[in-house]
């Protein structure tokens, strides 16, 4: 009797730490290089040099950015013809800096959802300022 009473309890305490333990962080409980983690398709890029138009790139199928969850915060871009692998960090005032194409960028996050993301970029050091505005969605 006393095997089977043993037996029952650690058979529901696997049970109760399967169904408790394995739930998948959505929405606003995940920090924000949770929901920045995986691959994001380009939708569009609005790109403005400082003193001219605006220029819109509407995303191809093959266009994605990759923010990878590794030691070294990996970062792969796809646009157009350009890859290229970089870095990222997500900052304490919820901004993240990126590193891809010999560029710094340094971007606001003007919303971000489990499905859509999209922030602005300041490109480092460019003159005449360049600004860039990255719609993605997964």
């Amino acid at each position: 009797m006393k095997k089977q009473l043993t037996f029952a309890t650690v058979l529901l305490f696997m049970i109760a730490g399967i169904t408790t333990g394995c739930k998948k962080e959505t929405g606003e409980s995940r920090s924000l290089k949770k929901k920045v983690e995986g691959k994001w398709l380009v939708s569009k890029v609005e790109t403005t040099i400082a003193g001219g138009a605006t220029s819109t790139y509407v995303g191809l199928p093959t266009d994605f950015f990759e923010f990878r969850n590794d030691e070294k915060d990996q970062l792969d871009v796809n646009i157009g013809t350009e890859r290229s692998l970089g870095t990222y960090a997500v900052l304490a005032t919820d901004d993240i800096n990126m590193v891809f194409s010999g560029k710094v960028l340094h971007s606001t996050i003007n919303s971000i959802t489990d499905n859509s993301f999209e922030f602005t970029a300041t490109v480092d050091g460019s003159n005449p300022k360049e600004t860039r505005k990255y719609s993605l969605r997964r």
